[in-house]
């Protein structure tokens, strides 16, 4: 394992495009042995994922806000930074939402896997998992830390800005003006064009921007405009 990250490293040192570095990923998660690779970046309302899971369990990942019960995230968060996972060890859990999840979880082929979590800053965290169909995980050689943290940095450096496959953050909704609104302002408008354009007064238009950068927990309407971006909210 340790060869193939740093071999994985080597090749995102270089300057990869998008589809490049995908393919990359998918390349080392089937050399380390497991048939997906999941990139998460957990930063609150501005979490994402860039993965090869099927688009179907993507979806429905969102749909069912399965990043607030998940218990690889969960580990992620609170455990070591290297770890492996299956539904086998977990799925004995009484609860009902998960035993959901590990059932939709099945269903695709996700039933083990490895975790590597790097964290960034206080609370977030940036989780690089392989995940595989097997029941246990097969690989048995412990990846060195460093390497791994190191691995998962140039991972970081070339999806941060990609097309995210699934923005995480499903509980955000933004009122259709509210949208509009953010829309204009990330475009460069003043909130007295905004008002002019949509035929509505300054102040409303202050409102509907206030609104949504609360929604979104941001620190002003710029960093709101980033971030609805990012989700695919405007």
């Amino acid at each position: 394992m340790n060869e193939l990250l740093l071999h994985l490293i080597d090749t995102l040192s270089l300057p990869l495009e998008e589809r490049a570095a995908r393919r990359t990923l998918r390349d080392f998660a089937e050399d380390a042995g497991f048939e997906f690779f999941a990139y998460l970046n957990l930063r609150g309302s501005e979490s994402f994922a860039v993965s090869n899971y099927p688009r179907e369990w993507q979806d429905r990942y969102v749909q069912m806000n399965y990043l607030r019960i998940d218990p690889v995230v969960t580990r992620a968060k609170h455990g070591p930074p290297i770890f492996r996972w299956s539904a086998e060890e977990t799925r004995r859990s009484i609860r009902r939402d998960l035993k959901q999840f590990f059932r939709d979880a099945d269903q695709f082929g996700i039933r083990s896997g490895l975790s590597i979590s790097v964290p960034v800053g206080f609370k977030d965290r940036m989780v690089f998992t392989l995940a595989s169909g097997d029941r246990v995980v097969s690989t048995d050689d412990n990846p060195d830390t460093v390497t791994a943290a190191v691995a998962v940095a140039f991972i970081h450096s070339r999806l941060a800005a990609a097309t995210q496959d699934a923005a995480l953050s499903s509980e955000i909704h933004l009122s259709p003006r509210e949208a509009e609104c953010l829309r204009w302002f990330a475009d460069g408008m003043s909130m007295q064009d905004i008002a002019q354009l949509l035929g509505i007064g300054y102040r409303s238009v202050r409102s509907y921007l206030d609104e949504a950068t609360q929604k979104l927990g941001a620190a002003n309407s710029r960093q709101a405009a980033t971030i609805a971006i990012r989700l695919g909210l405007i």
